[in-house]
C-alpha cells in the first residue's frame, strides 16, 4: 500500500504543478483543497475506507505542487516593474556562463535594490568578454520579454522560458562596464569549471577546422550556436539535433559505446567506466543545470539498458523527474530540453528492448540494437516534438542510423584533438585530422538528408489533448508488443 500511496502522491504533486502552471488560482483555493484533504483523512479514520486515503493523499500533494509553483517568482518586483520601458543603469553579478553568439553575448545578471532581487537577460557586444561571477554595471532600456510566433501557427512562450531560470526582464543592445568583483568559494569553483571548458573549446578550435570544430564543441560541451543557422537548420530537418548537443540521449550513446568497448571486463567495472564517462561530459559542459539533468537521465537510461531491470529504472526515472520539478516547477511546461530528454530516456527504457525482439531478422546484434534505440527514442519524442515545433522529419530514422555509430568515435577523436590543441598546439592540426574526417561525415549526412525532397514538413498547431492521445496509442502499442513477445 505504501508504494501505491507514493505513486498517487507523486501523480498528485505533478498534477498540482501542471494545474497551477496552466490556470490562475491563489492561496484561498489552495487552503480550501488542503482542508478538504484533512476532511478526507478524517473520513478514513471514521469509515476505514481506503478510497478516502487515496483522495486525501492526492489532494494533499496537489496542494503542495500548486503551492510550490506560487513560490517561484514569475513577476518583476515592484521597483523594477516601474522601470520597464525606461533607460536605466543597473549593477549586478553574472550568474551564468555567458551565451556567446555570432555578434553578441547574452548574459544573465542578478540585480538587487534594497530587499528586491531579480534577474535580467542583458544582450551585450562580444567584447569585453565577461565571466561567471563578474560584477558589472549594465546600461540600456529595460523591457519585458515577449512571446513570438513560430512555425505552423505556434507561439513560443519566451517569458516563461526565461522565468524558469529566474529571468524576468531583458535589456537589449546594452553596454556594460566591469566593477570590482568579490568571489565566494562556490563562485570560484564554478568559474574554474567554466574556464576549463572555454580553454578546452579553444583547444578544439586550434585542432579542428570549421565547421567541424563547431560540431565538436556541440557534442562535447553542449554549445550549438557556433554551427550557424544554415547548418543548425540542416540538423533540425534531418532529426539529428539531439545528437549534436549535450543531451541525455547522446551522452547515453557514448556510455553504451564504453560498455560495448569493454565487454571483456567485469560488468561492475564496465558500469563504473560508463558512469565516469557521463560525469566527465557533465564537467566538460561546465556542470550547468541542463548538463546535470542530461547526465542524470542518461545515467538512469544506462542503468536500464545495462541491467535489464526496466521496472527499477522506471521508478528511478520517475523519482528523478519528481525531484527536478519540485526543485524547479517551471521545467514541467517551459523547458523543451528537459521534456525531450525525459521522454527520450523513457522511450529507451520502455521500448528499446521490445522493439529489438521484433528485429531478430537483423543478424548483426550491434545494428539491431542501434535501430531499436533509434526507433524507441524517435517514437517517444515525436508527439511532443510535433506539438512544440511542428517539424516532422521523414529522414530522421535513416539519418540517425547512419550518424549514431559515428558519434562516439567523433567524441573520442574530438576529445583527443582538444587536449592536443590545449597542450601541444604545434601538432594539434595533425592530431585533429581523424576527428575532422568523422565530424565532416556527420555534417555530410545531415546536409544530404536535409536536402532531400520532402525531407520534412511543418505540421499545423494542434491541441495538447492530441499529444495525450498519441502517447496513449504508443502505450497501447508497447503493451501489445510486449504481450506478443512473451512466448
Amino acid at each position: 500500500m505504501l508504494t501505491r500511496l507514493l505513486s498517487v502522491g507523486a501523480a498528485g504533486l505533478v498534477s498540482g504543478i501542471l494545474a497551477r502552471s496552466l490556470f490562475v488560482y491563489g492561496w484561498y483555493s489552495i487552503v480550501f483543497l488542503g482542508v478538504l484533504s484533512v476532511v478526507c483523512a478524517a473520513a478514513f479514520y471514521m469509515y476505514r475506507s481506503r478510497g478516502y486515503v487515496y483522495v486525501a493523499v492526492v489532494l494533499l500533494f496537489f496542494v503542495l505542487g500548486s503551492a510550490r509553483v506560487l513560490m517561484v517568482p514569475q513577476e518583476l518586483p515592484e521597483h523594477y516593474a516601474n522601470l520597464i520601458g525606461t533607460s536605466v543603469r543597473l549593477v549586478g553579478v553574472v550568474v551564468a556562463d555567458p551565451d556567446i553568439r555570432e555578434g553578441s553575448q547574452r548574459v544573465r545578471v542578478e540585480v538587487k535594490e534594497g530587499e528586491e532581487t531579480t534577474r535580467i537577460l542583458v544582450v551585450l557586444p562580444r567584447y569585453p568578454a565577461l565571466e561567471y561571477g563578474d560584477a558589472i554595471s549594465a546600461e540600456g532600456v529595460l523591457d519585458l520579454p515577449e512571446a513570438f510566433a513560430t512555425d505552423g501557427g505556434r507561439e513560443f512562450d519566451y517569458p516563461h522560458f526565461l522565468a524558469k531560470d529566474g529571468v524576468l526582464a531583458v535589456m537589449n543592445k546594452a553596454y556594460a562596464t566591469a566593477r570590482e568583483t568579490q568571489l565566494n568559494p562556490y563562485t570560484r569553483s564554478m568559474r574554474a569549471l567554466y574556464a576549463v571548458r572555454h580553454a578546452f573549446e579553444r583547444g578544439v578550435s586550434r585542432a579542428i577546422a570549421e565547421p567541424a570544430s563547431a560540431l565538436a564543441v556541440g557534442i562535447l560541451t553542449g554549445g550549438k550556436q557556433g554551427l550557424g543557422k544554415a547548418l543548425l537548420d540542416a540538423f533540425t530537418i534531418s532529426g539529428l539535433l539531439p545528437v549534436v548537443v549535450l543531451s541525455g540521449y547522446n551522452v547515453m550513446i557514448v556510455a553504451e559505446a564504453v560498455l560495448r568497448g569493454f565487454r571483456f571486463a567485469p560488468k561492475r567495472l564496465r558500469l563504473l567506466l560508463a558512469a565516469i564517462t557521463i560525469f566527465l561530459f557533465v564537467l566538460a559542459s561546465g556542470a550547468g543545470a541542463s548538463a546535470v539533468r542530461a547526465g542524470i537521465t542518461a545515467g538512469v537510461g544506462l542503468f536500464a539498458r545495462a541491467t535489464g531491470r526496466t521496472y527499477a529504472a522506471l521508478r528511478a526515472l520517475a523519482l528523478v523527474f519528481v525531484c527536478m520539478v519540485i526543485f524547479n516547477p517551471l521545467l514541467l511546461l517551459y523547458d523543451p530540453g528537459f521534456q525531450f530528454s525525459f521522454v527520450a530516456t523513457l522511450g529507451l527504457i520502455v521500448a528499446a528492448s521490445p522493439i529489438s525482439k521484433h528485429l531478430l531478422w537483423i543478424k548483426s546484434t550491434s545494428l539491431r540494437e542501434l535501430l531499436a534505440t533509434t526507433l524507441a527514442a524517435q517514437l517517444f519524442v515525436l508527439p511532443l516534438l510535433l506539438y512544440e515545433t511542428g517539424n516532422l522529419s521523414l529522414v530522421a530514422v535513416p539519418a540517425n542510423i547512419l550518424a549514431l555509430p559515428l558519434v562516439p568515435i567523433a567524441m573520442l577523436f574530438s576529445f583527443v584533438a582538444g587536449i592536443a590543441g590545449l597542450l601541444v598546439p604545434a601538432v594539434a592540426v595533425y592530431v585533429g585530422l581523424p576527428a575532422y574526417g568523422v565530424l565532416s561525415l556527420i555534417i555530410g549526412i545531415a546536409t544530404v538528408t536535409a536536402s532531400l525532397p520532402l525531407a520534412s514538413f511543418i505540421v499545423p498547431a494542434f491541441p495538447f489533448g492530441l499529444v495525450v492521445f498519441l502517447y496513449a496509442l504508443i502505450a497501447l502499442g508497447m503493451y501489445r508488443m510486449k504481450k506478443a513477445a512473451r512466448p
